[in-house]
C-alpha cells in the first residue's frame, strides 16, 4: 500500500506578485519600443506619461493573470 501525501496548496501571493512584475516589464517595453500611433491626430503625449500608464496597466493585468494561474493550481476535482 502506498501512502498518499496530502497535496499542499501553493500560496497565491507569489503568483500575483510575479505576474504583476512580468506585466509591468512587458507593458513597459511595449510602450517604450512600440510604434508611434499619433499620425493624423493632433494629440501629443509625453513618452514618460505613456510609459507610466502602460506600466500600471501591465501591473493590473499581470496580477490578474497571476491570480488566475494560482486559482487553477489550487483547484481540486
Amino acid at each position: 500500500m502506498s501512502a498518499q501525501r496530502p497535496r499542499s496548496n501553493p500560496k497565491p501571493i507569489p503568483f500575483i506578485v510575479t505576474g504583476a512584475i512580468i506585466g509591468f516589464i512587458v507593458f513597459g517595453l511595449i510602450s517604450y519600443f512600440g510604434p508611434n500611433r499619433n499620425e493624423g491626430f493632433d494629440i501629443t503625449y509625453d513618452p514618460s506619461a505613456t510609459l507610466g500608464y502602460m506600466s500600471v496597466l501591465g501591473l493590473c493585468v499581470g496580477a490578474l493573470l497571476g491570480a488566475v494561474v494560482a486559482a487553477l493550481f489550487t483547484y481540486r476535482k
